[in-house]
């Protein structure tokens, strides 16, 4: 079973994974103001990507965990907005995605999921769903005093969009990670300033997500063209 476990992902699936754990741990070590739940959070996130790079259901999971663990950090550092995304949004959905991964695995036994095609109307409807969303949103953060606003409530818009994506099994959910991750970079990255090094764990991190999020783009087109030729 071993054995099995370390062939089941690819060497740059293994060079990927274990270069972010490096480099996160690295930044935790030299940071001044350690948070461990930053450094978790980020080790359960970059976990998942990778997991999530092979339409494992297992890879919801570990993404249930790692939204509980940045919510609570988020709240910490009065990211009010990240905070409510992860457990009222990004949670629930996570769940939800654990059932319906599962009920459409692609031949039935196997732990892919399959790969789903929306129609045009649906993406449409997906990006009303957001706007609305991020306009109801935006007051409660505002009334939140949420530190960085208009940054933290794009952060919902591209968070949510990716989610329903993810749950819906279209591989177009990478490319809107791809985007949280650039402005959760810069959503952390002015935190720096009060915060210090503490929250320097989730800057790297979310560096990390970046380009792992981009080979799990990769991963999916790979995985429907071989599902489609099936």
């Amino acid at each position: 079973m071993i054995k099995k476990f370390f062939k089941y992902f690819t060497l740059t699936e293994w060079i990927l994974w274990l270069t972010s754990v490096a480099v996160i741990t690295v930044g935790f070590i030299l940071g001044k103001d350690k948070s461990v739940l930053s450094y978790l959070s980020s080790l359960a996130g970059v976990t998942c990507v990778i997991v999530n790079a092979k339409g494992n259901v297992f890879g919801q999971f570990v993404s249930i965990v790692f939204a509980v663990l940045y919510a609570v950090y988020a709240y910490q550092q009065r990211y009010y907005g990240e905070m409510l995304i992860y457990l009222l949004l990004m949670l629930p959905i996570h769940i939800v995605s654990v059932i319906t991964w599962m009920r459409n695995k692609f031949d039935g036994k196997s732990h892919e999921v399959k790969v789903n095609s929306l129609r045009p109307a649906e993406y449409v409807l997906t990006g009303l769903g957001a706007a609305a969303a991020t306009a109801a949103f935006y007051f409660i953060l505002r009334a939140l005093d949420t530190d960085n606003l208009i940054v933290s409530t794009i952060s919902l818009t591209t968070s949510i969009t990716a989610a329903y994506l993810m749950l819906r099994r279209c591989e177009f959910f990478s490319i809107l990670f791809i985007l949280n991750d650039i402005v959760l970079i810069v959503l952390w990255s002015m935190k720096l300033a009060s915060a210090g090094t503490e929250v320097l764990p989730s800057v790297i991190a979310f560096s990390m997500f970046l380009i792992n999020d981009a080979y799990c783009f990769i991963s999916w087109q790979k995985i429907k063209r071989r599902q489609r030729k099936i």
